[in-house]
């Protein structure tokens, strides 16, 4: 039985502002309902007594120790700006945002 239906991707394609053509949304259809099969499967195993574990690699900090170095200072950083408004970088408004 079907998971998922072909409206039920268009409306999600809608919300995701996406334009499938018919054949995508028959396509997409049989794959999410595919993907929710399997997830179904997983979620059906008996897990009791199993630990949960976050990282089954039990990988450690593999960064670097942060050093403090010198850096460019805010007047240099600015330096090369186009536009400079109250010490930041002035960018033109994006979506509708206000001022």
């Amino acid at each position: 039985m079907s998971q998922i239906s072909r409206d039920e991707v268009s409306h999600l394609a809608r919300l995701a502002r996406l334009a499938l053509t018919e054949d995508e949304l028959d396509s997409f259809a049989g794959q999410l309902d595919a993907i929710l099969e399997h997830v179904g499967r997983i979620q059906a195993v008996d897990v009791t007594g199993v630990e949960p574990t976050d990282n089954p690699l039990k990988a450690v900090n593999v960064f670097r120790p942060d050093v403090v170095q010198p850096s460019l200072s805010q007047q240099d950083a600015l330096a090369g700006a186009p536009e400079v408004q109250d010490g930041q970088f002035a960018v033109p408004r994006i979506l509708g945002e206000p001022e």
